[in-house]
Protein backbone atom coordinates (compact mmCIF):
# COMPACT_ATOMS: atom_id res chain seq x y z
CA UNK A 1 0.00 0.00 0.00
CA UNK A 2 1.36 3.39 -0.90
CA UNK A 3 1.07 6.44 1.34
CA UNK A 4 1.67 10.00 0.33
CA UNK A 5 3.24 12.55 2.69
CA UNK A 6 -0.04 14.03 3.86
CA UNK A 7 -1.40 10.59 4.67
CA UNK A 8 1.66 9.79 6.75
CA UNK A 9 1.36 13.04 8.71
CA UNK A 10 -2.32 12.41 9.32
CA UNK A 11 -1.64 8.89 10.55
CA UNK A 12 1.10 10.09 12.88
CA UNK A 13 -1.14 12.76 14.38
CA UNK A 14 -3.96 10.29 14.76
CA UNK A 15 -1.71 7.76 16.45
CA UNK A 16 -0.25 10.36 18.76
CA UNK A 17 -3.67 11.03 20.12
CA UNK A 18 -5.52 14.24 20.87
CA UNK A 19 -2.90 15.47 23.35
CA UNK A 20 -0.24 15.94 20.69
CA UNK A 21 -2.72 17.61 18.35
CA UNK A 22 -3.85 19.97 21.09
CA UNK A 23 -0.22 20.81 21.93
CA UNK A 24 0.55 21.75 18.34
CA UNK A 25 -2.61 23.87 18.08
CA UNK A 26 -1.67 25.68 21.28
CA UNK A 27 1.84 26.35 19.98
CA UNK A 28 0.42 27.77 16.75
CA UNK A 29 -1.96 30.02 18.71
CA UNK A 30 0.87 31.27 20.94
CA UNK A 31 3.02 32.06 17.91
CA UNK A 32 0.17 34.00 16.29
CA UNK A 33 -0.44 35.95 19.52
CA UNK A 34 3.27 36.83 19.72
CA UNK A 35 3.19 38.12 16.14
CA UNK A 36 0.19 40.31 17.04
CA UNK A 37 2.04 41.67 20.08
CA UNK A 38 5.07 42.46 17.93
CA UNK A 39 2.81 44.31 15.50
CA UNK A 40 1.35 46.35 18.37
CA UNK A 41 4.81 47.29 19.59
CA UNK A 42 6.06 48.30 16.15
CA UNK A 43 6.64 52.04 15.82
CA UNK A 44 3.98 53.94 13.81
CA UNK A 45 4.90 54.96 10.27
CA UNK A 46 6.41 58.44 10.02
CA UNK A 47 3.90 61.21 9.38
CA UNK A 48 4.11 62.98 6.05
CA UNK A 49 5.36 66.51 6.49
CA UNK A 50 3.36 68.97 4.41
CA UNK A 51 5.78 71.72 3.49
CA UNK A 52 3.14 73.54 1.44
CA UNK A 53 0.76 73.76 4.41
CA UNK A 54 3.57 75.06 6.61
CA UNK A 55 4.36 77.69 4.00
CA UNK A 56 0.73 78.83 3.90
CA UNK A 57 0.70 79.11 7.70
CA UNK A 58 3.96 81.05 7.62
CA UNK A 59 2.57 83.40 4.96
CA UNK A 60 -0.53 84.04 7.05
CA UNK A 61 1.43 84.63 10.27
CA UNK A 62 4.31 86.55 8.70
CA UNK A 63 4.27 90.26 9.55
CA UNK A 64 3.76 92.54 6.56
CA UNK A 65 6.78 94.42 5.29
CA UNK A 66 7.27 97.80 6.89
CA UNK A 67 6.67 100.93 4.87
CA UNK A 68 8.20 104.30 5.55
CA UNK A 69 5.94 107.05 6.82
CA UNK A 70 6.08 108.87 3.49
CA UNK A 71 4.54 105.84 1.73
CA UNK A 72 1.82 105.49 4.37
CA UNK A 73 0.99 109.18 4.07
CA UNK A 74 0.90 108.99 0.26
CA UNK A 75 -1.50 106.03 0.33
CA UNK A 76 -3.71 107.76 2.86
CA UNK A 77 -3.74 110.94 0.74
CA UNK A 78 -4.80 108.93 -2.32
CA UNK A 79 -7.74 107.44 -0.42
CA UNK A 80 -8.76 110.82 1.03
CA UNK A 81 -8.80 112.25 -2.48
CA UNK A 82 -10.89 109.31 -3.68
CA UNK A 83 -13.40 109.56 -0.83
CA UNK A 84 -13.73 113.31 -1.30
CA UNK A 85 -14.57 112.68 -4.94
CA UNK A 86 -17.09 109.99 -3.97
CA UNK A 87 -18.71 112.23 -1.36
CA UNK A 88 -19.00 115.04 -3.95
CA UNK A 89 -20.27 112.56 -6.57
CA UNK A 90 -17.43 113.45 -8.90
CA UNK A 91 -17.47 110.07 -10.53
CA UNK A 92 -14.90 110.81 -13.23
CA UNK A 93 -12.33 111.78 -10.61
CA UNK A 94 -13.23 108.75 -8.52
CA UNK A 95 -12.67 106.49 -11.54
CA UNK A 96 -9.27 108.05 -12.19
CA UNK A 97 -8.22 107.16 -8.65
CA UNK A 98 -9.51 103.59 -8.96
CA UNK A 99 -7.04 100.90 -9.98
CA UNK A 100 -7.29 100.08 -13.72
CA UNK A 101 -7.69 96.35 -13.00
CA UNK A 102 -10.51 97.12 -10.58
CA UNK A 103 -12.28 99.10 -13.32
CA UNK A 104 -11.91 96.11 -15.65
CA UNK A 105 -13.39 93.88 -12.98
CA UNK A 106 -16.37 96.21 -12.63
CA UNK A 107 -16.88 95.97 -16.39
CA UNK A 108 -16.86 92.18 -16.15
CA UNK A 109 -19.43 92.29 -13.37
CA UNK A 110 -21.65 94.50 -15.52
CA UNK A 111 -21.40 92.07 -18.44
CA UNK A 112 -22.28 89.16 -16.20
CA UNK A 113 -25.03 90.76 -14.08
CA UNK A 114 -26.16 93.58 -16.31
CA UNK A 115 -25.24 96.15 -13.66
CA UNK A 116 -22.11 97.44 -11.89
CA UNK A 117 -22.84 95.79 -8.56
CA UNK A 118 -19.38 96.16 -7.01
CA UNK A 119 -18.14 97.79 -3.80
CA UNK A 120 -15.79 100.01 -5.85
CA UNK A 121 -18.57 101.38 -8.05
CA UNK A 122 -20.10 104.08 -5.81
CA UNK A 123 -21.81 105.69 -8.82
CA UNK A 124 -23.96 102.57 -9.14
CA UNK A 125 -25.03 102.49 -5.47
CA UNK A 126 -25.75 106.23 -5.37
CA UNK A 127 -28.65 105.89 -7.81
CA UNK A 128 -31.09 103.85 -5.75
CA UNK A 129 -29.33 102.61 -2.63
CA UNK A 130 -26.95 104.87 -0.70
CA UNK A 131 -24.22 107.48 -1.08
CA UNK A 132 -21.42 108.70 1.15
CA UNK A 133 -22.05 111.85 3.18
CA UNK A 134 -19.08 111.94 5.57
CA UNK A 135 -16.12 109.86 6.72
CA UNK A 136 -13.11 109.83 9.01
CA UNK A 137 -9.85 107.89 8.79
CA UNK A 138 -9.60 105.34 11.60
CA UNK A 139 -6.28 103.63 10.88
CA UNK A 140 -3.49 103.21 8.36
CA UNK A 141 -1.56 99.92 8.23
CA UNK A 142 1.16 98.54 5.98
CA UNK A 143 0.25 95.31 4.19
CA UNK A 144 1.78 92.80 1.78
CA UNK A 145 3.36 93.83 -1.54
CA UNK A 146 3.90 97.39 -0.41
CA UNK A 147 0.17 98.00 -0.15
CA UNK A 148 -1.68 99.87 2.59
CA UNK A 149 -4.97 99.12 4.32
CA UNK A 150 -6.83 102.24 5.42
CA UNK A 151 -9.73 101.86 7.84
CA UNK A 152 -12.60 104.35 7.87
CA UNK A 153 -15.81 105.13 9.73
CA UNK A 154 -18.46 106.33 7.29
CA UNK A 155 -21.92 107.89 7.27
CA UNK A 156 -24.18 107.44 4.28
CA UNK A 157 -27.64 108.47 3.15
CA UNK A 158 -30.00 105.57 2.47
CA UNK A 159 -32.01 106.47 -0.60
CA UNK A 160 -35.04 104.21 -0.16
CA UNK A 161 -35.23 104.65 3.61
CA UNK A 162 -34.59 108.39 3.25
CA UNK A 163 -32.43 108.43 6.33
CA UNK A 164 -28.82 108.55 7.50
CA UNK A 165 -26.85 105.45 8.37
CA UNK A 166 -23.97 106.31 10.70
CA UNK A 167 -20.80 104.64 11.87
CA UNK A 168 -20.25 102.01 9.17
CA UNK A 169 -16.72 100.62 9.46
CA UNK A 170 -14.90 99.91 6.23
CA UNK A 171 -11.41 98.97 5.04
CA UNK A 172 -9.82 100.10 1.77
CA UNK A 173 -6.87 98.50 0.01
CA UNK A 174 -4.53 101.06 -1.56
CA UNK A 175 -1.65 99.89 -3.73
CA UNK A 176 1.04 101.17 -6.03
CA UNK A 177 1.05 100.35 -9.75
CA UNK A 178 3.48 101.91 -12.21
CA UNK A 179 4.65 104.19 -9.43
CA UNK A 180 1.19 105.61 -8.70
CA UNK A 181 -1.13 104.99 -5.77
CA UNK A 182 -4.60 103.61 -6.58
CA UNK A 183 -7.59 102.54 -4.53
CA UNK A 184 -8.00 98.83 -5.26
CA UNK A 185 -10.84 97.45 -3.18
CA UNK A 186 -13.27 98.09 -0.36
CA UNK A 187 -14.52 95.64 2.26
CA UNK A 188 -16.24 95.80 5.59
CA UNK A 189 -13.77 96.12 8.43
CA UNK A 190 -14.92 92.72 9.72
CA UNK A 191 -13.89 91.03 6.46
CA UNK A 192 -10.64 92.96 6.07
CA UNK A 193 -7.61 91.96 3.99
CA UNK A 194 -5.44 88.99 5.00
CA UNK A 195 -1.97 88.13 3.73
CA UNK A 196 -3.44 85.21 1.78
CA UNK A 197 -6.07 87.37 0.12
CA UNK A 198 -3.38 89.85 -0.95
CA UNK A 199 -1.04 87.12 -2.17
CA UNK A 200 -3.57 85.22 -4.25
CA UNK A 201 -6.52 87.54 -4.84
CA UNK A 202 -4.88 90.46 -6.61
CA UNK A 203 -2.47 89.20 -9.29
CA UNK A 204 -0.91 92.01 -11.29
CA UNK A 205 -2.22 94.76 -9.05
CA UNK A 206 1.08 95.74 -7.46
CA UNK A 207 4.45 96.90 -8.72
CA UNK A 208 6.21 93.95 -7.07
CA UNK A 209 3.90 91.25 -8.51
Amino acid sequence: MRFNRLSVVALLLASAGPSLLATRVARAQNAAAKDDDDDDLAPPPPKHHDDAADKDDDDEKAPPPKLDQASLDAAKAALVKYLDAVKSKKWREARELTHPLTLKLIEQVKKRLGEERHSMAPWYWAKDNFYLTSYKIDGVDAAAHGSVVVKTVEDSFQVQEKGEYQGEKAAYLVGKKNGRWFVIDKKSEADGFTNDSLNYGYPGYFDDK
